[in-house]
């Protein structure tokens, strides 16, 4: 789904084969860059941040990631 606010931003529900539970990915303007997965349970969520630092330097909007961290994390606990 994506943010009313910002639409460069979405909320994807993901399984990744490294973690046993559902992960909810956040990408910003189609890449990835977080994923929050539960396999610790829903009050010890992990937040995981993807960066490729060698090329680039990875601005996003401040405001945008926060609501995409909420929205991603209530996707995540139901």
């Amino acid at each position: 789904m994506k943010l009313d606010s910002n639409p460069d931003f979405e909320i994807l529900g993901f399984s990744d084969s490294r973690y046993e539970k559902l992960t909810i990915e956040i990408q910003y303007k189609g890449e990835s860059v977080a994923q929050i997965n539960q396999d610790q349970g829903v009050d010890r969520l992990e937040l995981e941040v993807f960066a490729d630092l060698n090329s680039s330097v990875l601005k996003i909007p401040l405001a945008g990631f926060l609501e995409s961290m909420i929205l991603a994390k209530r996707s995540i606990e139901g």
